[in-house]
């Protein structure tokens, strides 16, 4: 079993997020997914290859909100799962009102799933 080191629980999500930039400057602009996020990262599913170590410059996008904040991020691992691959980023930069907001918007959404998927 592996050990888990992180510092902050990853709360489940389903966000829209852009991939626009990596640090070597080649421009992305590429529609991901964000499916889980947390004070320190996130976990992204995109379809191509990214590897560790690289930093991206990215937007995500709270619609129900109405938030859209860009963010950086270091790719920390990969792993391909169904078909697509998994990539696991630490937050470099983001402003710190806009991630409390998700976090907040998040957190109880994801508690309100799995309470349910206890229940049944």
């Amino acid at each position: 079993m592996r050990e888990e080191k992180r510092r902050s629980p990853r709360s489940k999500c389903f966000l829209p997020a852009e991939l626009l930039e990596s640090e070597r400057g080649r421009s992305l602009i590429e529609r991901v997914s964000v499916r889980d996020f947390s004070q320190e990262g996130l976990k992204l599913m995109v379809n191509f290859s990214l590897k560790p170590g690289v930093v991206l410059k990215s937007r995500i996008y709270v619609p129900e909100k109405k938030i859209s904040t860009p963010f950086s991020g270091e790719i920390m691992w990969h792993k391909f799962v169904d078909s697509k691959l998994e990539a696991g980023l630490k937050i470099k930069e983001m402003d710190e009102e806009a991630k409390a907001e998700i976090l907040d918007w998040v957190f109880p959404k994801w508690m309100e799933r799995e309470r349910g998927r206890k229940g049944k």
